[in-house]
């Protein structure tokens, strides 16, 4: 539930093109969510329709943060770009803000996330665990198709460059290469977290409580429970991934530059509109 949630609220509204997609995703992200816990859950319908009246508040609170923070923060990059001051450092300071914003979303959403568990039944919980290692399974075997999964990597780092910058040129895609080949996302390790994590949950003899308790925690703070080797490597990835943007984004033309001012205009027209709508 916190991936998703995180995903969805942050990265995922930015990986959202056309003129009204962003509102589009707002509006339906409760819905959405509900639809990613039943997964997980097998929630009823009462369950959902509390679940979505949380999900609603929460998602009204954004508006007022971190929405606006995002719309400055926007118009900042698109003046430094016309001006040419988009140096690695200010890259760098971009980046990690948006890293920050990734880790500290699961906050807002606290509150609401730790009533529905409390509300969780005993069934659920062990439902939670079947669905939780088909899911982990899952994840083992796609990650360990290493050819496929490099070119799904490779496809998804090239639509969102593009998403901002329009098509990269081949030293730029040499620059994605490069990083898949010395810096890939720890997928297997990955795998080995999530498996590692629901031992944790159905070790010994657990109560029903004491298995809400777990989920909370895993919730509120899910870096807690990572093996070290994961924690590590997914440290090193992200930096590896910045080193990535900051190459990419000195190497711009001038055409992908006044890309990458329009698509952000258009960005922050939408998140505008989604913070001032009633």
């Amino acid at each position: 539930m916190n991936r998703v949630l995180a995903a969805v609220l942050c990265l995922g509204f930015l990986g959202l093109t056309g003129c009204n997609q962003l509102g589009l995703a707002f509006r339906w992200a409760d819905t959405y969510i509900a639809s990613k816990v039943d997964d997980y859950f097998d929630i009823s319908s009462k369950q959902s329709a509390s679940l979505k009246d949380g999900l609603k508040k929460d998602l009204k609170d954004l508006k007022s943060d971190p929405i606006p923070q995002w719309v400055a923060r926007f118009r900042s990059i698109q003046s430094e770009v016309k001006t040419g001051n988009l140096n690695p450092e200010r890259t760098q300071f971009y980046f990690d803000l948006f890293m920050k914003d990734i880790e500290h979303i699961n906050g807002r959403f606290s509150d609401t996330a730790n009533v529905f568990i409390s509300n969780t039944q005993n069934d659920q919980l062990d439902y939670f665990a079947k669905a939780f290692q088909k899911k982990t399974r899952e994840d083992f075997e796609r990650f360990q198709k290493t050819t496929q999964y490099r070119k799904d990597m490779r496809e998804k780092y090239l639509e969102y460059f593009e998403m901002f910058l329009g098509s990269l040129n081949k030293d730029q895609q040499a620059l994605i290469d490069a990083h898949l080949t010395e810096a890939p996302f720890p997928g297997e390790l990955k795998a080995r977290n999530k498996a590692h994590i629901i031992s944790l949950y159905l070790q010994g003899n657990k109560t029903a409580e004491a298995r809400r308790q777990f989920l909370k925690q895993y919730y509120n703070d899910p870096t807690a429970l990572n093996l070290p080797e994961y924690q590590n490597a997914y440290q090193n990835y992200q930096n590896q991934l910045k080193k990535l943007v900051i190459e990419v984004m000195v190497t711009l033309t001038e055409q992908q530059k006044r890309n990458l001012i329009e698509s952000l205009n258009e960005k922050t027209a939408q998140l505008e509109r989604i913070a001032n709508a009633g």
